[in-house]
């Protein structure tokens, strides 16, 4: 499957999307600076924009539906996030849970 981008309209999944978007800046800056509690805060407005697209996009299907593309890039997207929790978790020396 094709992380189409350009499907994602919703207000909540373009501000996940450049909330992410931001880390690799972020771990660069926490470290030059020695600043770890920047990658905390950051870990947290990344749970918010989550929390707040996952309350308003259906990341799967209903019951009966086909899988469309908008499900498969919000796929993506979900995963994206997992990704960003855990290594900015990491960078702080703490595990991340498999599932919430």
């Amino acid at each position: 499957s094709i992380f189409e981008p350009s499907l994602l309209s919703h207000d909540t999944e373009t501000e996940l999307l450049a909330k992410l978007s931001e880390f690799p800046r972020l771990a660069v800056q926490a470290a030059q600076f020695r600043e770890p509690h920047r990658i905390a805060r950051y870990i947290e407005e990344v749970a918010g924009s989550y929390h707040r697209w996952y309350d308003n996009c259906r990341v799967i299907p209903q019951s009966g539906n086909p899988v469309e593309p908008i499900h498969r890039t919000r796929l993506w997207l979900n995963d994206a996030a997992g990704v960003v929790l855990r290594n900015g978790l990491g960078l702080l020396g703490v595990s991340a849970p498999e599932r919430m």
